[in-house]
């Protein structure tokens, strides 16, 4: 991390660092597996920091934090009060230009999350997925690795929704932080909302077969 940017960053966050980073797409099916079985023997220990950590910031009891859905809205109010936002580096800026010009100028981000904000919400983005599991038996944590170009490919999601509309009928997949990101996005197009991720949660779980 750039020593100015850390600066100006939350000090004081413990971060779990993954054996393989991010990038999902250009890891191999052996490294996913292995990401796949790091993340979830780490699942316990990073909820529990995180439960410690915001009860304390809040002045709350963490048994507060409970995977209920009213959780959600503590976790989420505790992360708006606490997440940090920094201008986008050049070099990345110089690679949205480059892809402004396939897909617009709305590809280019000039602010962005800090480093430590986005490992916060990988963390929220887990306690998101426990909510499921540990509320919803029909619910799991699982990953796939083909094809290559789903969307969630190789990342852990929440198997076990069922999908039915005009458009299409079938079994889904939820990636936990997709619901974080969505929520993320408000940051910087409007308001963010203390009920965001909470909102998300109790839309979902109607997708969840009888």
């Amino acid at each position: 991390m750039d020593y100015y940017r850390y600066l100006n960053d939350i000090h004081d966050y413990e971060l779990c660092l993954p054996p393989y980073g991010y990038d999902f797409y250009n890891m191999t099916a052996k490294q996913a597996r292995e990401q796949y079985e790091w993340f979830i023997s780490v699942i316990p220990e990073r909820v529990n920091y995180l439960k410690n950590r915001c009860a304390a910031d809040l002045k709350i009891k963490p048994d507060l934090l409970d995977y209920s859905a009213d959780s959600l809205i503590l976790l989420w109010e505790w992360f708006i009060g606490i997440a940090r936002v920094e201008k986008t580096p050049q070099k990345e800026l110089e690679k949205m230009k480059e892809g402004a010009k396939i897909f617009g100028e709305s590809y280019i981000n000039r602010k962005k999350f800090t480093v430590v904000t986005q490992y916060i919400m990988r963390d929220i983005a887990v306690y998101i997925g426990e909510s499921f599991v540990s509320n919803y038996p029909k619910l799991k944590w699982s990953y796939c690795n083909l094809p290559k170009n789903y969307v969630n490919s190789r990342e852990p999601v929440i198997s076990g929704f069922y999908i039915k509309d005009e458009f299409t009928e079938g079994e889904m997949d939820v990636n936990p932080m997709g619901i974080v990101t969505g929520a993320g996005s408000k940051f910087f197009t409007g308001k963010p909302d203390k009920n965001d991720i909470y909102n998300s949660y109790t839309d979902l779980i109607k997708r969840i077969p009888d």
